[in-house]
């Protein structure tokens, strides 16, 4: 799939939200007894794009030599130790999880649990002939490193895509496509606040299709790896995504390049509100049970822009 803009896209395949998997720092100690233990995902836990998978072995003897991770009954990881810490992009949706351990006297210690992945890019086949637009949705509250989800049918072959932002050109595409009617991707950055989002697919025959829809972009900027230029963004020093904390656990964030005044921060969990401060720093501690939970903080400045972080914390 070729863009033949001027700005830089990364594609992703349907399906999967494309992160390279990481490796973090954990607190998940193994059980007392001979066994196995989950620490992340929690059972039932809904969680924001990437699972921060965690468990620790104790076996009966000997030691550990491998723990396989097997989601959906498919193998995506093979540890060679007694301790499993990895996140790795599994897709939207309910998932089965099961661990699998072997002890080097052949024994094997087994855990399961379910989980929910939301926030992905969502595959976005089309269901008539036209143009669909799956993200942004409608009056949808995202990034400014904008993705996008759309799939495209014509009369006729398509041979050029183009998104507008307002009238403006954003981002172009020509064949071969990644899929063969429908683009995932992210691009960016927008400024932040009010956009609209127009797709337009003309076929081979010079016919146009086009859909649009309205979002809004909030700051996610900060200082990029190379140059001087950093912009507006909402950074968390605690917890960081996929963390364990025990409750009360110390919520510290502040926002940083913002050009006009922070009127207030609000921090939810799995949707509901669980602090605020006024002005752009937020140092709570908040109050959860055991599990898991999506956290996120929103903070306003005084023209109504919007700065956002989402954050995965395991409370044990």
């Amino acid at each position: 799939m070729k863009s033949l803009f001027r700005r830089s896209v990364l594609f992703v395949m349907p399906f999967v939200f494309s992160l390279l998997p990481r490796i973090a720092a954990a607190d998940c100690p193994p059980p007392a007894t001979a066994g196995i233990v989950v620490c992340q995902p929690a059972q039932n836990a809904t969680i924001f794009q990437t699972p921060h998978f965690e468990a620790a072995v104790n076996p009966t003897s000997g030691s550990v030599t491998d723990i396989k991770v097997l989601v959906d009954g498919k193998q995506i990881f093979d540890s060679s130790s007694g301790l499993l810490d990895l996140f790795e992009p599994v897709n939207n949706g309910t998932h089965s999880l099961l661990l699998d351990a072997t002890d080097s006297f052949g024994r094997h210690y087994r855990a399961s649990r379910s989980f929910t992945v939301i926030g992905n890019l969502p595959s976005c086949p089309p269901s008539a002939v036209g143009v669909r637009i799956c993200s942004p949705a409608p009056a949808e509250v995202v990034s400014q490193n904008l993705q996008f989800s759309f799939g495209f049918k014509g009369l006729a072959a398509i041979n050029h895509v183009r998104i507008y932002i307002g009238s403006s050109p954003f981002a172009d595409f020509s064949p071969p496509f990644g899929s063969p009617n429908q683009i995932l991707g992210t691009a960016g950055p927008v400024s932040a606040g009010q956009h609209t989002m127009t797709v337009v697919a003309w076929d081979i025959h010079g016919k146009v299709y086009k859909n649009s829809v309205n979002f809004k972009a909030f700051f996610d900027g900060g200082c990029p790896p190379k140059g001087n230029i950093c912009t507006p963004v909402l950074s968390t020093d605690s917890p960081q995504d996929g963390d364990d904390v025990t409750s009360p656990f110390l919520v510290s964030a502040h926002v940083d390049f913002n050009t006009a005044a922070i009127s207030a921060i609000k921090v939810y969990l799995n949707g509901r509100q669980v602090g605020e401060s006024f002005g752009p720093t937020f140092h709570q501690t908040i109050n959860a049970a055991k599990g898991g939970y999506i956290l996120v903080l929103q903070a306003w400045d005084v023209k109504g822009r919007l700065y956002r972080v989402t954050r995965n914390v395991n409370v044990q």
